[in-house]
C-alpha cells in the first residue's frame, strides 16, 4: 500500500524527582504513519497506543466516520467483499462511531479498546482532503495472532517495508496457510479482492488482509520469536540475563540481524575461538546471524546498568532477515543506583 512507512522515534525525557541528582528516564516509541483517503482504509497497527481508548486514538482524525475491527473466536468469519454491504449484525464485528449528539450511531459503539498487533477498518468521510496523514504512537505490540481455525482472519503481519515478503513465500511454511485464499484490499474499488497469484504479490508493511486458515495454528510467521515474557524483554531491577529463541521456518536460509534504540544498553554473548571461551560484546557490534533451513538458535542478551541512567530506562530491539521480516521487541531496565 503506497505512502505507508514506518517511524521510529526516541524521546529522552526528563524527571525531577526532587532529591539530590535527577533522573533521566529514556523513552523509546514507535510511530506508525498512515497515508488515509476518503472512504474505505485498511489498515494493520503494530503499536500499542496509551491511552487506548478510541476517543483520544482517534483524537487527531476529525474526518474519521466509524472504525470497525473483527474480533471474532468463536464463530467463522462471514466474509463480505464491500464493507459498504454492511457490517452490522455479521459476527465478530465491533465498531466504534465519533460521538456525535446528531447521529444515533454514536451511542452504538461497542469498541472500547485500540489494541496493537490489530487489523482495522476505517471509514474516512467523503468531504476529506484526498489524501490524510495519519500517525499513531506506542511500545511495540507482541500480542500473537489467534488464528480462527476453518475460517477467514483479518491479519496483518511485521514486514520491512522496505522488502517485504510474496504471499506464498510468507505463508510456506504452515501447512495451515499455504496455498489458501487470500484477499487484499483495492483502495480504488473500496473492495477486497481475490490474489491471484501468490508469487507475484507483495504483502506490504501496515496492511491487513482476509487470510484463510485451514484447521488450527499459530503461526506468526516464517521467522518465529521466542521470549521468556509475553510482552518484551524486561529485566527490572534485578535480572541480568535474558534469552531470545530465533526459530527459522522456512527451507531457505535467513540472515538475520539485530538494532537496538533507546536507552538501554545490552551486550550479546559471543564464543571467542581464539581463546576458547565465551565473551561479552556490545549488542550494536553483533555479527548478522546465518539462521539454517527449519532451525533454531537462542540469543543470550545481558543488561549493563553501570551504563546506563539511574531510574527506568526502555528502548526497542529490532530484529529483520533478509526475507522481509522485521519484529520490534520492547525492553526495559531499571537502575536502582
Amino acid at each position: 500500500m503506497k505512502g505507508i512507512k514506518i517511524l521510529v522515534t526516541v524521546a529522552a525525557l526528563a524527571l525531577y524527582l526532587g532529591i539530590i541528582g535527577s533522573v533521566a528516564k529514556a523513552q523509546s516509541d514507535v510511530t506508525q504513519t498512515f497515508t488515509l483517503k476518503p472512504g474505505w482504509n485498511v489498515i494493520f497497527l503494530e503499536v500499542q497506543p496509551n491511552p487506548r481508548d478510541p476517543v483520544t486514538v482517534f483524537e487527531g482524525l476529525e474526518h474519521l466516520e466509524s472504525a470497525w475491527t473483527w474480533l471474532g473466536r468463536e464463530s467463522v468469519a462471514e466474509f463480505i467483499q464491500d464493507p459498504d454491504e454492511g457490517l452490522w449484525g455479521q459476527p465478530g464485528w465491533h465498531a466504534y462511531f465519533k460521538v456525535d449528539e446528531t447521529d444515533f450511531r454514536s451511542k452504538l459503539t461497542n469498541l472500547f479498546a485500540i489494541l496493537g498487533n490489530q487489523a482495522y477498518l476505517l471509514k474516512i468521510n467523503a468531504d476529506a482532503p484526498a489524501e490524510i496523514t495519519w500517525q499513531v504512537t506506542g511500545s511495540p505490540s507482541m500480542r500473537k495472532i489467534r488464528w480462527l481455525a476453518d475460517s477467514f482472519n483479518m491479519v496483518g503481519f511485521h514486514l520491512d517495508p522496505e522488502s517485504p515478503p510474496n504471499v506464498a513465500g510468507f505463508f510456506a511454511p504452515s501447512a495451515a496457510h499455504a496455498g489458501q485464499a487470500v484477499y487484499r484490499f483495492n483502495n480504488q474499488s473500496g473492495k477486497w479482492e481475490f490474489v491471484q497469484d501468490q508469487t507475484a504479490t507483495n504483502l506490504q508493511s501496515s496492511e491487513a488482509y482476509w487470510v484463510y486458515c485451514e484447521g488450527s495454528s499459530t503461526y506468526q510467521g516464517p521467522l518465529r520469536v521466542d521470549l521468556p515474557m509475553n510482552d518484551g524483554l524486561h529485566f527490572g531491577a534485578s535480572l541480568t540475563r535474558l534469552t531470545i529463541t530465533l526459530t527459522n521456518l522456512s527451507t531457505v536460509t535467513r540472515t538475520v540481524s539485530f538494532d537496538l534504540s533507546g536507552g538501554i544498553v545490552l551486550y550479546f554473548r559471543e564464543y571467542d575461538l581464539n581463546e576458547g571461551y565465551f565473551t561479552w560484546r556490545p549488542l550494536e557490534q553483533m555479527p548478522e546471524l546465518a539462521l539454517q533451513p527449519e532451525s533454531s538458535q537462542n540469543v543470550w542478551l545481558e543488561i549493563h546498568r553501570e551504563q546506563m541512567s539511574v531510574g527506568l530506562s526502555e528502548g526497542v530491539a529490532m530484529i529483520t532477515d533478509d526475507k522481509g521480516i522485521r519484529i520490534r521487541i520492547p525492553l526495559s531496565a531499571e537502575r536502582i543506583q
